[in-house]
Order: structure tokens, then C-alpha cells, then sequence
């Protein structure tokens, strides 16, 4: 059924990566009895394994290897799709790429090899890696999809792991670089090097290709299917080669993801502004808090805060399920979610209304995903598994701060550069790397009034045009302090240039004359502190150098246990300026990754600074409640959420959200129920009470 996705909000997965070798193993896979726990969930699109990352198959395939559990009742699988479809569901099919064990064993030619020539399970890893730049591998793709296509009937489809889990030097990889590119492959990360950024940038542009591959490849059996690509590294560092490519090559964007409620409400809004299609989907598991903890369940709570949260941002909200190796499935766990699902039916005739509504927007980079003072490092060795991302930390920091201002945003991205002009306030948080387009489509977007926010690396690029004013590098301490100017004080309440604010980071220095307003300066400590390596090796190993077996001289300090403030400079900290019609806060350092409560209202203010009338705000409710609304002609939609990550869930009581009207409304209804809330309209807001808030509430108000 084609676009069956637009209308189905509840789905589910019953994860089924199982081994052979035991024949336990699948020996109580029964298809009635899943179908019959689907249904009673209250599920409308389950998604069930054709195979897993071990490789064997569930159907009588000729390219690979079928579980031999499925020897004598090969249709089992396609019986449990027949079932679904049959009693109104949407059937959607799993498939493993590039994670396939049996075909890494059964074909070593096809495997990954790091910089050492190792394949991903030489040291005992569980999972086998193939390469997506193997012919052999793609064309033994290609027949699979050919074959489940004409056995199964389902109406979309989730390829998973389209990503480089390693950075892979295998003969297919060096072949292909030689072609394109030429010389020797790299093997050392240098953010610096224009030869590595090269590498990385090929990196992502064959797994773009191969995604488009594989979607063409479904596509030519199956015109009407929907395809969704694993898109869960949209957040996960360089290494993964993933920016909008996956997403480009997906009907609709979504991935699984485990780190609680602030993190899926970031993922949520990146979703939303990437998937080529609405809804997107958020994936997570019933396990707690994932799927390593196999018998361990959330609570109805837990489960009814992810899919609300969901629900807020107009997404579709996937539950997932793991079989037990014999094949039996828990009836208790599908009791679980459909209590979850009954309730949130209720509200998915709205879930299709409006467009979100996005004062500021905070900018994710989708190729900014690196700590680029993290060069120099051997693609062979445990140092370059560093996850570190400065940029990702701050946009997390931005978003954690709107949300505790009840401010309306949004999470835009660099490859959809025409969204700007859906916020007035654009976040650049600590944005490393710039392309020339991104720059000018920004610099476009202030001189034509909007107004923009940036902190740290991101001054590098802008700064000059901006500020008028030269980029001299960054503060060798990384233990900082912003030092209000005397026209900064009311912004920086509660500092005194004598009781700086700390910032554990590096500063960007400026020098020149700005026509802008300097609103903070750059203090520095009374040394240089030592690096984190340097103060661990210190705190383990005393005073010896394990090396040379001598003293080395202390260090020089101020104070023992910290590195306080005690050398003022004249550079600038943080500036306020306008350009064109536009206005511009900068930052030298990004204070709104540093998660301390003045710090983030330190952030909020500099937001508030630029935003006239945000369409709406709050002045009384708790930092963990987040409002999110959609808006389309004659009505506005509010979801209210309680963020807090807890087993059970607390009532919040008695707090007020005003939303921006430019007439009193006809009427404020609860949803689903239509009961009408009361409401007072004045100086262009409506205020509305909130009595009680029990993990999610969504209200409309009808003009």
C-alpha cells in the first residue's frame, strides 16, 4: 500500500539477530502467537526480520544460508507478514547490510580490513563487517533483495547499518580510491590535511551511493515500497560516514536511539527537518535502558514518555521487542505497549496538522562531526575511536537551554540551507567547519534581518565580515572567564569583572575595532593549566617521570585544586552588533555547552536579546516541562511534555503557557477529548492554565 507511512503513528520491531548452533534456537518460533501478540498491542505497522546481522535467512533462499530452524516450515515468516496484512496492519521488513556473518565467514574476500589488514572478527568481535565497495558483496545484495522481494509481501522496509562501523583499507576500498582519487589511501586523521578531508568526504560519498543503491535495488521489485535507512548516526561521530546521505535515500528518515528523553527530543527535531517525508520515525527499545538488557522492561511510564515525546514533534514512535533465542516472545510486553498505543491513538488525527513552529533555530552540521583538535591520530589505534564532538555537546547544550526558557525551536541542518528562513533566530553552536554556501547562505539570511547567535569555533569564518575584526587564534588555557564589561553587566547579572565567569574551554581571541557593543572580555588564570593527560598522569604518578626515572619540577599554581581568574585582557568575549538589517551575538567560547544554570541564562538572554514577541512562552512552568507546537491556518496545536527520565511518572501542577494571537480564539480545547480549557487574551497573548500535567498534554487553540 503505497504511503501507508503517513498515517501510522504505532509500529514495533521484533529484533531476531539468532544463532544456529543450538537447536533450541527458533524451535518455538510460532507465527500465530506474535501475530496475535501484535495485534492485541494495538500496533499498525510491526516490522519483522527477513535476517539478521548473523546472515542466515528466513526463507528458502539460493544466494545465502536459511536458519535451519525454518527447515520443514519455510513459509513461517512469510505466513506472520500474511497474517498482518490481512487484519489491516502495514507489514514492514528488516534486512541487514553491510552486518552479515554468514556472508563475511562464507566469503573472506568480501570483509572490512582496518589499516592493519584485520577483519572486524580477528579479535573475537561478534559481528562481521562487509564492505559496501565489493562488487561481489553488492551483486549477492542485489540477488537477496530479488529473492525476499518475490517471497514476502510488505508495504516498506528497514535497511539497517548503512554506515562504515571501521574506516576500511580492503583491496575493493583501494582499488576504488586509486581510481577517483589517486596515491595512497590515508591513514592518519588530520582535520588539517586537505589530502584526509578528501578521504572522508569519498568515505561519505560511497556510502551515499551504496544506500542509493540498495533503495533502487527494493525499488525495481517493489515500486511502492517505502524504504528507511538505519539513520541513528545522523548524531554519531566522523567515522560512520554518514551526513544527509542516508537520509536522501530514504522515504521517510528515523533510527534507534537509547539516551532518554533530552536526547530524543534533540533527535526528534533533527528528524523532522532531514526525512524526505513526514512522519519521521523514532525508534527505541522496551528494554531498559536498551536491548543488552534482554529481560529487563521499562515501566508504562517510560515507554508512554517516549512515544508521547514522539507524538509532540508529529513523529511516528517504534517500540522495540527482542525475541528469546528459542523463539518465544513475552505476551506481558505487548500487554505493556498496547496499554501505551490505546491512549496514543487517540491523538493521531491531529499528529498531520501544521508545521512546526521554529523561533530558533539551532544548527546541526552534518559534517561537523569530529573534535578537530583531535588530529594526528593512527586509524589503527584505540585513539581514533574518540567520539569527542564539540559541536554536537553545544548543540545538545543550545537545545537544553531553550528547552528550560520554554523558548520555540527547532534543529536545522546544513544540507536543507532554504529552512532558515522558517526561524528568526539562528544558534551557530561552536560550528568548526563552514563550506562557502553555508556562510553565504547565512550571511544572506542576517543582512535580510534575521538575527543569529555564535560561539567559538564558528567565529573563524564569520567573524571578520560579521564584526570587522581579525581572528589572532585561540587561548592556549583551556580553563577560561568572561569578564562583564561595564555595558555587559545587566546581561552577565550576578558577575563582576573581579568574579569572572568560568568557562572550561578555549577562547577564540579577536583583535580589531568593532562597531558592535562589547559586552564581556577574556580573563585568563594565573597559569597556564596543565592538559587533562598531564593533571591525570600528575594525580596517578605523583612526581615521577616514568620514563626517565627522575623528580620533574612542580608545576606552577595558583591555587591547588582549581586555576581561578587572574589575568585580565583586552580581548572580547562576547559582542553584540548589527549587520544589515539583521543582529548578531557572539561568543568567544560556547557557554551554552557548559551545563550549569548561569551559563544557560547567561545563553538565554542573548536569545531572548534578539527575539521580539517568541509566538509563545512560559514564566512559570518547571525547566523540565518542553512545549512544542504546530500551527497551520485557523489553528495552533500545543504539546506539553514532562521530560524527566524516572520510572514513575509526577504530576506537575498548576503553571501557565501564553501563546502569541493576534485575537482572542474562539476556543482552547484539551485533545483528544474537545473539553474546553479556560483562557484570558491580552497584549497579543493567550494565557492558558494548566491544572495538572501527567507526562504529556496537547491542547488546540482555534482562531
Amino acid at each position: 500500500m503505497k504511503d501507508w507511512y503517513k498515517s501510522s503513528f504505532r509500529r514495533s520491531l521484533l529484533d531476531m539477530h539468532i544463532e544456529e548452533w543450538d537447536d533450541r534456537f527458533l524451535s518455538r518460533f510460532d507465527e500465530n502467537e506474535i501475530f496475535r501478540c501484535v495485534r492485541e498491542a494495538h500496533i499498525k505497522s510491526p516490522m519483522f526480520y527477513l535476517q539478521s546481522h548473523v546472515g542466515y535467512c528466513y526463507w528458502p533462499t539460493k544466494s545465502g544460508h536459511m536458519h535451519k530452524a525454518f527447515e520443514g516450515r519455510e513459509g513461517a515468516v512469510r505466513d506472520l507478514f500474511r497474517l498482518c496484512a490481512e487484519a489491516g496492519m502495514d507489514p514492514v521488513a528488516y534486512y541487514s547490510l553491510i552486518y552479515n556473518n554468514w556472508a563475511y565467514g562464507e566469503h573472506p574476500e568480501w570483509r572490512m580490513l582496518n589499516a592493519h589488514g584485520r577483519g572486524s572478527r580477528d579479535g573475537g568481535n561478534r559481528y562481521g563487517l562487509c564492505c559496501p565497495n565489493n562488487m561481489g558483496y553488492r551483486d549477492f545484495v542485489a540477488e537477496q533483495i530479488a529473492e525476499f522481494s518475490d517471497y514476502f509481501e510488505f508495504y516498506g522496509i528497514f535497511l539497517d547499518m548503512t554506515f562504515w562501523p571501521m574506516v576500511c583499507y580492503c583491496p575493493s576500498c583501494r582499488d576504488r580510491w586509486e581510481t577517483e582519487t589517486g596515491g595512497d589511501m590515508p591513514d592518519v586523521v588530520d582535520w588539517g590535511n586537505p589530502r584526509w578531508n578528501a578521504f572522508q568526504d569519498k568515505r561519505q560519498e560511497w556510502i551515499g551511493e551504496f544506500a542509493r543503491f540498495a533503495t533502487a535495488e527494493i525499488k525495481k521489485h517493489n515500486g511502492d515500497c517505502a524504504v528507511e535507512h538505519q539513520y541513528s548516526t545522523a548524531t554519531g561521530f566522523w567515522r560512520y560516514g554518514v551526513n544527509a546521505n542516508v537520509a536522501q535515500a530514504s522515504d521517510y528518515a528515523g533510527g534507534d536511539l537509547y539516551g532518554g528523553a533530552a536526547e530524543q527530543s534533540f533527535a526528534c527535531k533533527l528528524y523532522y527537518g532531514l526525512t524526505q517525508n513526514q512522519p519521521f520515525e523514532y525508534m527505541t527499545s522496551r528494554c531498559d535502558p536498551d536491548l543488552r538488557e534482554h529481560t529487563t522492561n521499562k515501566t508504562a511510564d517510560q515507554l508512554a514518555l517516549a512515544v508521547y515525546t514522539t507524538y509532540a514533534h508529529h513523529g511516528a514512535s517504534l517500540l522495540i521487542d527482542a525475541i528469546d533465542p528459542d523463539g518465544a516472545v513475552d505476551p506481558g510486553v505487548y500487554e505493556l505497549i498496547g496499554k501505551v498505543f490505546r491512549e496514543s491513538e487517540k491523538l493521531e488525527p491531529w499528529l498531520t496538522k501544521g508545521d512546526m513552529v521554529q523561533d530558533v533555530g539551532v544548527y546541526f552540521s552534518l559534517d561537523n562531526k569530529m573534535d578537530v583538535g583531535l588530529s594526528g591520530l593512527y586509524t589503527g589505534s584505540r585513539a581514533s575511536d574518540d567520539r569527542s564532538q564539540p559541536h554536537l555537546a553545544a548543540a545538545m547544550g543550545a537545545a537544553a537551554a531553550l528547552r528550560s526558557g520554554h523558548i520555540p525551536f527547532g534543529v536545522l541542518n546544513n544540507r536543507k540551507l532554504t529552512n532558515l528562513e522558517n526561524v528568526k533566530v539562528l544558534v551557530l553552536p561552536d560550528v568548526a567547519r563552514m563550506s562557502a554556501e553555508e556562510r553565504g547562505a547565512i550571511l544572506d539570511f542576517i543582512k535580510n534581518g534575521g538575527s543569529a547567535y555564535l560561539s567559538g569555533n564558528s567565529s573563524i569564518e564569520l567573524a571578520g565580515e560579521l564584526l570587522g575584526m581579525k581572528y589572532e587564534g585561540h587561548t592556549e588555557e583551556t580553563v577560561t572567564y568572561i569578564a562583564p564589561s561595564e555595558a555587559g553587566m545587566d546581561l552577565m547579572d550576578g558577575y563582576r569583572p573581579d568574579r569572572p565567569m568560568a568557562v572550561f574551554a578555549k577562547q577564540a581571541m579577536l583583535s580589531g575595532n568593532t562597531e558592535g557593543t562589547v559586552l564581556g572580555t577574556v580573563t585568563l588564570p594565573y597559569t597556564t593549566p596543565p592538559s587533562e593527560t598531564a593533571w591525570a598522569s600528575q594525580c596517578c604518578y605523583a612526581d615521577v617521570d616514568t620514563e626517565a626515572g627522575e623528580r620533574r619540577p612542580d608545576a606552577a599554581f595558583a591555587s591547588i585544586h582549581s586555576n581561578p581568574p587572574g589575568i585580565p585582557t583586552g580581548y572580547p568575549a562576547i559582542i553584540k552588533a548589527n549587520y544589515g538589517k539583521g543582529r548578531v551575538a557572539w561568543a568567544s567560547a560556547p557557554v551554552e555547552a557548559q551545563e550549569r544554570y548561569r551559563h544557560r541564562e547567561l545563553f538565554i538572554r542573548m536569545i531572548m536579546n534578539m527575539l521580539d514577541k517568541p509566538s509563545f512562552y512560559s514564566d512559570d512552568a518547571p525547566d523540565n516541562v518542553e512545549f512544542i507546537m504546530f500551527e497551520e491556518t485557523g489553528a495552533k496545536y500545543l504539546s506539553i511534555v514532562d521530560l524527566r527520565d524516572s520510572f514513575k511518572a509526577q504530576t506537575v501542577c498548576n503553571f501557565s503557557v501564553c501563546v502569541r494571537a493576534d485575537k482572542a480564539p474562539e476556543r482552547v480545547e484539551a485533545l483528544p477529548s474537545g473539553d474546553p480549557l479556560p483562557f484570558a487574551f491580552s497584549d497579543e497573548y493567550v494565557r492558558i492554565a494548566i491544572d495538572k500535567l501527567h507526562i504529556f498534554l496537547m491542547l488546540a487553540i482555534y482562531e
